[in-house]
């Protein structure tokens, strides 16, 4: 699929503006490399104790609660509004694991990050 997206750019009459659109297809369909995977602290991960988030003690059954990987905190919610979100944007942690499926989330942007250092994590939500 890149390369018919790359056989398209070259074909282009207009210019930049097909450009464009053909880049973003591309960063749509490549998997999004996090800038912020270094600042995972794995030392603070309890990933045993009861998942709830820490503002609205939401658990797993009643709505998707992330683990800050940053601090270790439990909170609800990935959209606007959410505590997830607003603790993203306060205190400047982005990376966020769904404590039920250990997918990973960049937030506030939202993308999810695909990367194999984090199958260590995604290990201990279900051993």
């Amino acid at each position: 699929m890149k390369r018919n997206l790359i056989e398209m750019e070259s074909n282009s009459e207009d210019g930049d503006d097909d450009i464009t659109d053909i880049k973003q297809k591309i960063s749509s369909i490549a998997p999004a490399k996090c800038p912020y995977l270094d600042t995972i602290n794995r030392q603070v991960l309890d990933l045993d104790s009861e998942k709830l988030c820490c503002i609205t003690l939401t658990n797993m059954r009643s709505g998707n609660v992330y683990a800050c990987l940053v601090c270790g905190k439990f909170y609800s919610g990935r959209g606007r509004l959410t505590p997830a979100y607003t603790h993203s944007v306060s205190q400047g942690h982005f990376v966020f694991m769904n404590l039920r499926d250990g997918r990973t989330y960049c937030l506030p942007d939202g993308y999810e990050v695909r990367d194999n250092s984090l199958r260590d994590v995604q290990f201990c939500l279900s051993p």
